[in-house]
């Protein structure tokens, strides 16, 4: 078995240095690409749109009423530590297949007007000398809108049935990171469901109300702790400008959760605004301060929360995101506990030659505990990174190849925790 991965390995790598020796000798004229709204209600196909206009492939400039997009993936990865352990590690090499397909109606890469579409991507993972490794990832995504004369609605639904460790899964939703949950730490199956239903209301010409709920279920597996969250939000928009919006409002939820007496209730107080200054830079943001109350009754908690995000693409075929939160999760893995996690991520492209793009992401998240009642007492803190750097190549509109390299690392005041993960790939696709 050993000896059929070497040598698949040894092929796609030959293939891969091949086309890029060819892709890189030719100049080709620039094409041009329709211009990219920001996606609000899925950031991982938004970058997979901006990716493919970044890399050069044609982008229609009209909207069609229906379009689809078949993908089909292929990688052969070596993974220093599968099972993401503090110690007895375990290495294999392993090939992820991944079909995808994408069915849409209306304005889908804008989203300013109506649509609806369909995201389905199955991954299988085949390990070369581990088969009880051996998985079956799933990522649906339903997301669609409709206009009225001053209503607008929308709805969104998220399925992750995931593999922890696996670093090339499309980052949908959910507790993992980069292919990591540093709060539950090892390799586990955790599936992600999520709703999302809003509305926006036009009030006058400059202010509009706009609302959203959400219920979101998380379910582990060996024994851990399974979650659900329903949420909503209010919020008073007033556009400052045409580049600026402001807004003001709340949102308020409840964690179920499947112990005894662990339930909690959430409030926030939270500001956000939008600017779009040029077609070459935005930006958005919500600060706020959240209140939770545990059904113990022991004690209240006051934290502050954030989300924003920026892009900027100075120069054609350059392209810079960074994104960065902090928010209150409740642990699966140790009871009685919740933890506050400030994330921050960003990622760096640049096309050369019309055909190949270099990118660098890199990652920080922190995990911070605390006792969800005055009698346990949390001591865990736990830092993790991330860095990969990678190059995809456009063979043809349809044929992409590339290859990439991921560390990831956590140190943990709880040893078993901690771990140092480096996995070697190299990748191909063809769309249709």
């Amino acid at each position: 078995m050993f000896e059929v991965r070497l040598s698949i390995w040894s092929a796609l790598c030959a293939i891969s240095l091949v086309f890029a020796l060819s892709a890189t000798a030719q100049m080709v004229q620039i094409l041009t690409s329709s211009t990219q709204g920001r996606d609000a209600v899925d950031q991982s196909l938004q970058a997979q749109r901006d990716e493919q206009a970044l890399i050069g492939a044609p982008v229609s400039e009209s909207v069609r009423r229906f379009h689809y997009e078949l993908t089909i993936q292929v990688a052969e990865i070596y993974d220093d530590n599968v099972t993401l352990a503090s110690n007895n590690r375990v290495h294999d090499f392993y090939t992820r297949i991944g079909p995808a397909l994408t069915l849409g109606f209306g304005d889908t890469i804008v989203r300013e007007e109506n649509f609806l579409e369909l995201y389905y991507e199955p991954d299988f993972l085949i390990f070369a000398d581990h088969s009880n490794f051996d998985a079956v990832e799933q990522v649906a995504h339903l997301a669609g809108q409709y206009h009225f004369s001053r209503l607008t609605v929308g709805v969104v639904e998220n399925i992750q049935l995931a593999e922890t460790g696996d670093s090339q899964l499309p980052g949908f939703t959910g507790t993992i990171v980069h292919g990591v949950n540093i709060d539950t730490g090892g390799r586990r199956r955790i599936n992600t469901y999520a709703t999302h239903l809003s509305a926006a209301y036009e009030l006058t010409g400059k202010t509009f109300l706009s609302s959203a709920g959400d219920y979101a279920l998380i379910d582990y597996s060996g024994g851990l702790t399974n979650s659900q969250r329903i949420s909503g939000n209010l919020f008073l928009n007033y556009q400052y400008s045409p580049k600026l919006v402001v807004a003001a409002g709340g949102t308020g939820g409840r964690d179920v959760l499947n112990q005894a007496n662990s339930n909690q209730n959430f409030e926030q107080a939270n500001l956000r605004a939008s600017y779009d200054p040029t077609g070459k830079l935005n930006a958005s943001g919500l600060v706020g301060l959240e209140f939770r109350q545990f059904d113990t009754g022991s004690h209240d908690s006051v934290t502050p929360v954030l989300d924003l995000s920026a892009s900027y693409k100075p120069f054609d075929g350059t392209s810079i995101s960074i994104d960065a939160s902090r928010g209150t999760q409740t642990s699966a893995a140790l009871l009685g506990q919740d933890y506050t996690s400030t994330q921050f991520q960003a990622t760096a492209k640049q096309r050369l030659l019309q055909r190949v793009v270099l990118s660098l992401t890199a990652g920080y998240q922190n995990l911070d505990y605390f006792g969800a009642d005055t009698h346990t007492v949390a001591s865990r803190e736990d830092n993790y990174y991330f860095i990969q750097p990678a190059i995809d190549i456009r063979i043809t509109n349809f044929w992409f190849a590339g290859a990439f390299f991921v560390h990831r690392e956590n140190t943990s005041t709880f040893s078993n925790f901690g771990f140092n993960d480096t996995q070697v790939g190299i990748r191909t696709a063809l769309k249709f």
